[in-house]
């Protein structure tokens, strides 16, 4: 004799309303808590399966699923710092792939335009830049460091080194933040520096690669600056 097995339920109302509380307190952009909301609707359902074969009707089975899955804050509690240790390791990798093509940018125009460099075949002729192009470039290059250095963080303690690291949740979007924000700087005086000698000799000014690189700077500007208002966003949802 040939059965068939029922068709796997889908989540009623009971459920859905459940799952529609937990992602209204989930940090985050809407597809990292798609993720979890399913994860949990995967969990809530099996569980109601359980209840029904235990002989629950199919309304009753969901309550009961959901009573074991508790209140729906302390749910998204609990992958608050899931998502931010997430969304802080993404930022700081980003940055600090994107950190060394935005600075190869700016080089370029540098070199392309002449920028206080005058090269001359005999070495004890050779000048270096212009001292106050030397003095401008040093709150770049202190931008550049800390977005380095706090990307580095933000990495370290989002991945095995969490091992033997005491729980801090806030510790990863800080450093993320951080980094976010020094980019913002780094890329900030790039473009002021850039406006400056629009000013006083744009006629130097190799005109393609400081384009390429001003556009560069800026659109990482942009993201880098949301991406650090989202890290300190999640940031303070954590304890």
């Amino acid at each position: 004799m040939n059965s068939k097995e029922p068709p796997e339920a889908g989540a009623g109302p009971a459920v859905e309303g459940y799952l529609a509380e937990v992602a209204a307190r989930l940090p985050g952009r809407p597809w990292a808590r798609a993720g979890i909301v399913a994860e949990l609707r995967s969990g809530l359902l099996d569980a109601a399966d359980a209840h029904r074969s235990a002989g629950l009707p199919p309304a009753q089975a969901e309550l009961a699923a959901i009573r074991e899955f508790g209140d729906p804050a302390e749910v998204a509690s609990g992958f608050r710092a899931e998502i931010a240790a997430s969304q802080a390791r993404r930022v700081a990798v980003t940055l600090l792939a994107t950190g060394p093509l935005v600075g190869l940018l700016w080089i370029a125009t540098a070199v392309a335009s002449h920028l206080g460099i005058h090269p001359d075949p005999r070495p004890w002729r050779s000048t270096g830049p212009a001292p106050g192009l030397v003095l401008a470039i040093y709150p770049v290059a202190i931008a550049a460091g800390v977005t380095a250095l706090a990307a580095i963080v933000g990495i370290a303690t989002t991945g095995r080194l969490t091992r033997w690291l005491p729980a801090r949740p806030r510790r990863a979007p800080t450093a993320a933040a951080v980094a976010g924000f020094g980019a913002v700087g780094a890329d900030g005086f790039g473009l002021a520096l850039l406006a400056g000698q629009l000013a006083t000799a744009p006629g130097r000014l190799s005109l393609v690669p400081a384009a390429a690189a001003a556009a560069a700077s800026l659109a990482r500007l942009m993201l880098a600056s949301r991406a650090a208002r989202h890290c300190l966003a999640i940031r303070a949802t954590l304890t």
